[in-house]
């Protein structure tokens, strides 16, 4: 099982592919189809990379949201995130 910490630089990744298709839809100003698709794809990526950050990065014990992940521990249950139950 992946980490949180792995989980949420997996969504970081995926919203960062879509920041760089929205970036290189400027090239493509004087061709208006190309332009409006890297721009709907990289605005697809990005709220991809939110909804799945949202969906995946869990507590693996309480099934808590972390947000951004700090620390070895949970915010909510206090339990490591490697320790097993």
């Amino acid at each position: 099982m992946k980490s949180p910490f792995a989980k949420a630089w997996g969504c970081v990744g995926i919203m960062m592919i879509g920041v760089v298709l929205m970036m290189s839809s400027l090239a493509f100003l004087n061709n208006e189809a190309l332009m409006y698709l890297f721009l709907f794809l990289g605005v697809a990526g990005i709220i991809a990379g939110v909804v799945l950050h949202y969906k995946t990065v869990r507590c693996p014990h309480c099934g808590s949201h972390l947000g951004r992940v700090y620390g070895p521990r949970c915010p909510f249950c206090g339990k490591d995130y490697k320790a097993k139950d």
